[in-house]
C-alpha cells in the first residue's frame, strides 16, 4: 500500500515500490521510452555506484538494458577536485562501480557530481552530502497502527538545531535490506527541528493476521536500521514518487515523469537519481518472546 502519513511530529513519507522496477506507469511516447536513465549513489559507508541503462515501456517484462562502455566519472567540490574513474562490472551490463584496490567514500560537507559521456551525449548531476545526526537506538515492538497486531520498528534519536534536515532509512532484516514492496521512509524536520525524536515508527508489518507466512518480522528474526541524510532535492524526489505512484485518485496530480537532477547535453530528459548519504547504524534488536508476546 503507497500512502502519505502525516504524524504530529514530523511530516513523513512511507513510499512502496520494488527495487529495481519502474512503478509509475506513465504513458510514454516511443521517442520518451528510450530515454537514458540512471541510479547513482555515494555514501560514506559504502563505496559508490552508478547503472546507467534505456528506459522501457512500462508494461514491458524485460530487464533494464544496461549501457555498456561509458566513460563514468565521479568528483567532489574539492579545490582542486577529488576524483575517481568508475569501472564497468564484470558480470553486470552498465553498472559501474569502484576500480578494485580503490576508494571513493563520501565525505560530510561535500557537494559530489557524477559525469557520464556515452554516445557523443554528456550526462550530469550533483548532490549535497549532508552530515546525520547519530542515531541512539530502535525498538521492536507493537505497532500504534492496527490494534496491536502488528510489529513496527521505531527510532529514537536527537534532531539537531536548524530547520532543512532530511532523513531517510533503510530497514535491515537478518542483515538483508528489506525489499520485497520496498518501504521507504524518508521525512523532514520540519516539525521536531531542534527536539528528541522518541519513537518514530518508520516501518509497520502490515499483512494477513490469518497468514502468518508474509510476516516479515517474524519471531528471533534481527533487525537494525540504517539512518541516512539526504539533500531537499532528494526528499523533493521521493515525494514526487509518492504523488505519481497515486496517479489515478479523483485529487491525485496528472502522470508525469519525476523530474531528476540529471541534465544531458542533448536536451533532452533523463530519468532516475543520484544521492549522497551519510549514515548512522543502529543497535541490534532479536525479536524475541517479550516482544512477540506484546501481539493480540
Amino acid at each position: 500500500m503507497k500512502h502519505l502519513s502525516i504524524l504530529p511530529i514530523v511530516c513523513f513519507l512511507l513510499i512502496a515500490f520494488t527495487a529495481c522496477e519502474d512503478v509509475v506507469e506513465v504513458k510514454l511516447s516511443e521517442e520518451e521510452v528510450s530515454l537514458f536513465a540512471v541510479e547513482a549513489k555515494i555514501t560514506t559507508e559504502d563505496e559508490p555506484f552508478v547503472f546507467f541503462y534505456r528506459g522501457i515501456k512500462v508494461d514491458s517484462d524485460e530487464p533494464y538494458p544496461g549501457i555498456s562502455g561509458a566513460t563514468v566519472t565521479i568528483s567532489d567540490d574539492n579545490q582542486p577536485p577529488k576524483s575517481i574513474q568508475l569501472v564497468e562490472d564484470s558480470v553486470f551490463n552498465g553498472l559501474y562501480v569502484v576500480p578494485e584496490n580503490e576508494s571513493f567514500l563520501g565525505e560530510p560537507g561535500r557537494e559530489y557530481k557524477v559525469t557520464i559521456e556515452s554516445e557523443g551525449e554528456i550526462l550530469t548531476a550533483s548532490d549535497q552530502l549532508s552530515t546525520v545526526e547519530p542515531i541512539d537506538s530502535i525498538q521492536v515492538r507493537a505497532s500504534l497502527r492496527g490494534d496491536k497486531r502488528f510489529l513496527g520498528v521505531f527510532t529514537y534519536g536527537k534532531e539537531p538545531a536548524g530547520i532543512g534536515n532530511y532523513y531517510k532509512w533503510d530497514i535491515y532484516i537478518n542483515d538483508t535490506l528489506l525489499y520485497d514492496a520496498e518501504n521507504l521512509a524518508v521525512a523532514s524536520d520540519e516539525f521536531v527541528d531542534g527536539n528528541y525524536v522518541n519513537g518514530l515508527e518508520i516501518f509497520t508489518d502490515f499483512h494477513d493476521p490469518d497468514d502468518i507466512s508474509e510476516r516479515k518480522l517474524k519471531f528471533r528474526d534481527s533487525v537494525y536500521v540504517k539512518q541516512t541524510s539526504i539533500s531537499s532535492f532528494a526528499y523533493s524526489y521521493y515525494y514526487q514518487m509518492f504523488q505519481q505512484s497515486t496517479t489515478g485518485g479523483l485529487f491525485s496530480v496528472p502522470p508525469a515523469n519525476i523530474v531528476s537532477n540529471f541534465t544531458s547535453s542533448d536536451g533532452k530528459n533523463v530519468l532516475g537519481v543520484f544521492t549522497a548519504h551519510d549514515v548512522s547504524t543502529s543497535n541490534i534488536v532479536a525479536i524475541d518472546e517479550d516482544i512477540e508476546g506484546q501481539l493480540k
